[in-house]
């Protein structure tokens, strides 16, 4: 049975989108400690440490400032325990940072307090997620370059500069706005993967955020990889890649041509790749988790584990060190939303679902608190790297209303809690 720790307020002064997004790693266990970072409101990058010795939390870290509600946080570690952190503009519209990603590595291992060398790269660039290689590169995967905008690949030395922008995945169809970000994990060997959905608005008379949702979809979803750091791409099964690809079967990730988002990517120990997507919206309760075992894709519907009224809007994926499979959802009443109103809305609550080790059979809990006023939403959890596995993770979600635009002055809460065993 899962056990866990009491939830934790972590901050009473959370951004609307203080816990998102689901490709952005936001906790690192490393030598008895946990960090974890998140977004104050508006956009101020905080973070805190958890010394599992003493059983205490630290002081609130106020890091670093973004521009709005979508600068998005994200950690990785190196060999040295170094924590390297990036976040960033909301894409090309953004004057703050010339639409730039900012990066910054600890001062310190193991530690959140001080940083440095903070610098600058991208172009057009939102939605930054950032993983250390083996090999001593930072390789970071974000949304950006030209419109319409693709999922754009960047990797930094250890001792040297970013490299250009490159595009892996887009698609050839006005208007802009075609990607929604992009997902990346590393293996111990340094095989790189990166996902993303393609997704279009439906037309250039459709405005990206504030349009038609009914014309808003995903075409389909896409992974590739690289053995080299990037510099060469192949799919699944090691034929190679041009890249900027567009959508295709060979690329695809299952169920093929329909309107998925991936919500995550993870690896077990032996190599299996596996990725968490379902519809964003109210139009299918479907959530399937997608296995690649070396020749092929199998399928599991994970949506009957939640409760009948239950239906999940988004989701979070991770696998632990036992190769237990971690997926976070966000769940709403299926009778009291619509494709209109289920973004924070109060009925939203975060179930959590792990497999046992080596089997597809999946417990499912609520880890959020009930409160019906206010929802619990954009869930969030450990993830590994070749530095920093996870053995038990830690579970991160927002308590609050969504407010308006991206720049709202409400106010959430930010709350947290381990998984035990």
């Amino acid at each position: 049975m899962i056990e866990y720790s009491e939830p934790f307020l972590l901050s009473r002064s959370g951004s609307t989108r203080a816990t998102a997004y689901n490709w952005g790693n936001k906790v690192i266990t490393l030598d008895g400690k946990t960090h974890v970072v998140w977004l104050d409101a508006v956009s101020v990058v905080c973070g805190r440490t958890f010394d599992h010795a003493s059983n205490e939390w630290s002081e609130t870290f106020r890091l670093f400032q973004g521009c709005d509600n979508h600068a998005n946080p994200s950690i990785t570690a190196d060999a040295e325990g170094r924590i390297r952190i990036v976040w960033g503009p909301h894409g090309w519209w953004a004057e703050w940072n010339q639409a730039r990603i900012k990066w910054a590595i600890a001062s310190e291992p193991n530690s959140l307090a001080n940083w440095e060398r903070e610098e600058n790269f991208g172009y057009n660039a939102t939605g930054p997620t950032i993983v250390h290689a083996p090999d001593g590169y930072d390789i970071v995967v974000c949304r950006g370059g030209e419109s319409p905008a693709g999922t754009v690949f960047h990797r930094k030395r250890q001792h040297g500069g970013w490299t250009s922008a490159k595009v892996l995945m887009h698609q050839e169809i006005a208007p802009q706005y075609t990607h929604h970000y992009g997902h990346v994990a590393c293996d111990a060997g340094g095989t790189i993967y990166a996902a993303c959905h393609f997704y279009n608005v439906g037309g250039g008379d459709n405005h990206p955020v504030a349009g038609e949702k009914s014309r808003m979809r995903s075409y389909g979803m896409g992974v590739i990889k690289t053995q080299d750091a990037g510099r060469t791409w192949m799919d699944l099964n090691g034929q190679a890649v041009e890249t900027p690809a567009t959508y295709e079967d060979r690329i695809a990730i299952p169920p093929n041509g329909e309107n998925m988002y991936v919500d995550g990517i993870a690896l077990d120990s032996s190599g299996r790749l596996r990725a968490l997507v379902k519809n964003s919206g109210v139009e299918s309760w479907d959530v399937f988790l997608a296995c690649w075992d070396g020749g092929g894709w199998t399928t599991q519907n994970l949506e009957s584990y939640l409760p009948a009224e239950c239906g999940a809007v988004d989701g979070v994926l991770t696998i632990d060190s036992q190769d237990r499979i971690h997926v976070l959802l966000t769940s709403v009443i299926k009778n009291e939303v619509s494709a209109h109103n289920w973004w924070g809305h109060p009925c939203c609550e975060v179930f959590h679902l792990v497999s046992s080790p080596g089997t597809d059979s999946f417990e499912c809990r609520q880890v959020s608190i009930p409160d019906k006023a206010k929802g619990n939403w954009l869930p969030n959890i450990s993830k590994s790297g070749p530095f920093h596995p996870v053995e038990k993770p830690l579970i991160l979600y927002t308590h609050g209303e969504s407010g308006q635009g991206c720049t709202p002055e409400t106010q959430t809460e930010v709350w947290c809690r381990f998984v035990e065993s």
